[in-house]
C-alpha cells in the first residue's frame, strides 16, 4: 500500500465528462482507463519475481499460522480480487498475515500480498481492511513493482540489451542482482510512487464499489490509524508515500462508478477473525540485529574524479563514474558500490550517495508556497521515517541565480552505531519542491565533501 490520495488531471477532465453522463449511468474499468504503465517484464516472469521475493519475505518474517485468520484473510482477498481489472489468470492471489502489532501492508508483484496484523486489529469493520487489501490489489494489477524495476533498468542499460538479458532462464531476482537491484524487504519492488499510490487508490475505490463496499472506507482507514495510532503510522507512513488530496480524489471518482449502493459495512467471519487474533499471542517483539548483518561491511571506495553526467526530468548534474544509478517514477538515487546496507528490521538503506526527488507541498495552493515552509514541511515527512532527524544549520544560496535552501541535517545512519550527516539542497521547480540530498556518515562526510561540492556546482535545474 504505498502512496496516497492526489488529484490527477484525469480526475479533473472526469469530473466534468460526469455531469454529461445521464443519471445513474457507471463508467467501466476501460472508461477510467486502468491501464498499466511501460514494463520489460511479462506476466510470467511478473509471477516468478514475486514467487521468489515471496519465499525469501517468508523466512524474514514471522508469519501468522491461525487456520481461521488466514483463511479469512484469504477468502477476502481473492472475493475482491475477482473484481480487479486487468485481472490475469495467472496471478496466484495468495494472502498472508504477517505477525507484528505494525499497521502496514504491501504487495509483490504478481498477486502476492500481506497484511499485518496491526492492520487487521486497527480496522473498525470489515468495509476498512477490505480498502487495505483492494489498494494492494491495485499494485498488483497496475504491475506497479515491474514497472519501478524497469524504470530503474532503463537507467543502466539501452532497452535491446535489456530485453535480451531478461529473457534468460533462472532466476529473475538473481538476474537483476547481478544489474545492480538487489529486491527483497525496502527495496525498489516495495517503493511504489505517489502517483502509483494514487493510481492503486483508484483501482481500490473501483474494487470496493463492484464488491458492494462503501468506496470511502480506505480513507476512513487512513484517517483513523492518523488519529488513533500516531505512533503506530510512521512505517506506514515511509512505505506508503503520501499523494496529494487523497480524500478528495477518491471522492471525485466514487460518483463515475455508478449509483450509491446498500453498502455491506461488515461480516460475522470478520468479527470473528479479530476476535480471533485478539485471543492469540502478543506478536514476537523485533530482535535487533548482530552488528554484521547492520550495515558493518567496509565502506565504499572513495568517488572518482572522473564524472559523467546524468540527465534526469528537469534536471541535470554530473556524478563520480564509480556510481550507480537508481531510478524510479518520482526519484533518482547515485550510489558508490557498497553504498546501500541491510538493516535487520527495515531491509536496505542508502547510507552514501545522493538522492533526488521532487515534493509537493500540501499546506498551501499550488504555487502558493515559500521556500523555507515547503522544506520544513519536507523535513517533518523526512522525519516520519528518521524521527532523530534535526537541522543543524540552514542558509540561502543561488543555483544559476535561482533562490534555493541548503540545510544540513543530523540524522541515524542505517549503519550500526554511526550517525549520518545529510546536506539538503531544495529549489522551486514550476509548482513542486525540489530537492536534493548528499548522504554520508558523519565519520566520512569530509572526503565526501568534495565530490558533493563538485556535484552540487554542476547541478541544473530547468
Amino acid at each position: 500500500m504505498s502512496g496516497w490520495w492526489r488529484v490527477s488531471k484525469k480526475f479533473i477532465a472526469s469530473t466534468a465528462l460526469a455531469l454529461l453522463l445521464p443519471s445513474g449511468m457507471a463508467w467501466s474499468a476501460d472508461n477510467l482507463k486502468f491501464k498499466p504503465g511501460f514494463n520489460l517484464f511479462n506476466v510470467q516472469q511478473e509471477v516468478q519475481l514475486g514467487k521468489e521475493n515471496a519465499e525469501q519475505i517468508d523466512r524474514q518474517l514471522p508469519l501468522e499460522t491461525d487456520p481461521q485468520v488466514v483463511r479469512y484473510i484469504n477468502d477476502l482477498g481473492r472475493r475482491l480480487a475477482s473484481f480487479a481489472p486487468n485481472n490475469n489468470s495467472e496471478y496466484v492471489w495468495t494472502f498472508k498475515v504477517i505477525d507484528s502489532s505494525d499497521i502496514n501492508a504491501f504487495a509483490l508483484p504478481g498477486g502476492y500480498i500481506y497484511v499485518n496484523r496491526g492492520a487487521i486489529l486497527a480496522a473498525e469493520n470489515e468495509a476498512q481492511i477490505a480498502g487495505v487489501m483492494a489498494h494492494e490489489s491495485g499494485h498488483v494489477v497496475m504491475r506497479h513493482g515491474t514497472h519501478g524495476i524497469s524504470q530503474a533498468l532503463l537507467a543502466q542499460a539501452p532497452l535491446e540489451i535489456l530485453g535480451g538479458m531478461l529473457g534468460q532462464t533462472g532466476s529473475i531476482t538473481a538476474q537483476l542482482a547481478e544489474m545492480g537491484l538487489a529486491l527483497g524487504l525496502n527495496s525498489i519492488l516495495l517503493k511504489n510512487s505517489r502517483s502509483a499510490e494514487s493510481q492503486a487508490d483508484e483501482v481500490g475505490t473501483y474494487i470496493l464499489y463492484q464488491a458492494g463496499y462503501d468506496p470511502h472506507a480506505m480513507a476512513q482507514f487512513f484517517e483513523i490509524i492518523e488519529k488513533k495510532y500516531p505512533q503506530k503510522t510512521i512505517q506506514f507512513f515511509s512505505d506508503h508515500p503520501v499523494p496529494e488530496n487523497r480524500i478528495r480524489a477518491v471522492d471525485s471518482e466514487i460518483p463515475l462508478l455508478g449509483p450509491a449502493k446498500e453498502w455491506k459495512a461488515s461480516s460475522p467471519e470478520f468479527e470473528a477473525a479479530k476476535a480471533r487474533l485478539l485471543s492469540l499471542p502478543a506478536p514476537p517483539k523485533a530482535t535487533p540485529a548482530p552488528p554484521a548483518s547492520a550495515g558493518s561491511s567496509n565502506p565504499p571506495a572513495l568517488p572518482s574524479s572522473r564524472l559523467i553526467r546524468f540527465e534526469g526530468k528537469g534536471f541535470s548534474i554530473e556524478y563520480p563514474d564509480n556510481w550507480r544509478v537508481q531510478q524510479s517514477e518520482d526519484a533518482v538515487a547515485l550510489i558508490p558500490v557498497g553504498g546501500i546496507v541491510e538493516e535487520a528490521e527495515t531491509g536496505s538503506a542508502q547510507a552514501y550517495g545522493t538522492s533526488i526527488s521532487r515534493f509537493q507541498p500540501q499546506g498551501s495552493s499550488p504555487g502558493h508556497w515559500g521556500l523555507i515552509d515547503a522544506t520544513q514541511e519536507l523535513l517533518d515527512t523526512m522525519r516520519l521515517s528518521n524521527p532523530n532527524l534535526r537541522v543543524i544549520k540552514q542558509a540561502g544560496l543561488k543555483l544559476e541565480g535561482r533562490p534555493a535552501l541548503s540545510t544540513m541535517l543530523e540524522a541515524d545512519s542505517p549503519l550500526q552505531g554511526e550517525k549520518e550527516q545529510d546536506l539538503l539542497i531544495t529549489t522551486r521547480q514550476a509548482d513542486s519542491l525540489f530537492s536534493l540530498i548528499f548522504i554520508a556518515p558523519e565519520s566520512s562526510f569530509d572526503a565526501y565533501k568534495p565530490t558533493f561540492d563538485t556535484m552540487l556546482q554542476s547541478l541544473i535545474v530547468q
